[in-house]
């Protein structure tokens, strides 16, 4: 099976510069493992409606943190477009108040 190609949403990519090194670290570590093995994601379906996300997507909890990747797969262009970098200690009924509706 061949990887994915990592394509970074604007906001993704500012809150990845914003880490520290060692987070950042981590995440680039999980981005790496999603993109050669998909299956690890989960379709993110919440079980309340003021959590859903404004698009359709999966997750992904970057292990030993407090982070989860937010993602989309375009099968035809074999990409994987990281949107968003969430916060587990967040409130989960505003977890995507700051995200780019975009």
């Amino acid at each position: 099976m061949m990887s994915y190609t990592a394509v970074y949403a604007r906001q993704f990519h500012d809150q990845l510069m914003e880490l520290p090194d060692s987070l950042y670290e981590r995440i680039e570590h999980s981005i790496d493992v999603i993109l050669g093995n998909p299956g690890l994601l989960r379709d993110y379906d919440p079980p309340y409606e003021a959590a859903i996300p404004p698009v359709e997507c999966k997750w992904y909890y970057v292990p030993s943190t407090y982070k989860v990747i937010y993602v989309t797969i375009d099968e035809p262009a074999n990409q994987m477009r990281f949107l968003f970098l969430g916060d587990t200690r967040e409130d989960p009924l505003h977890r995507f108040d700051r995200m780019d509706k975009s």
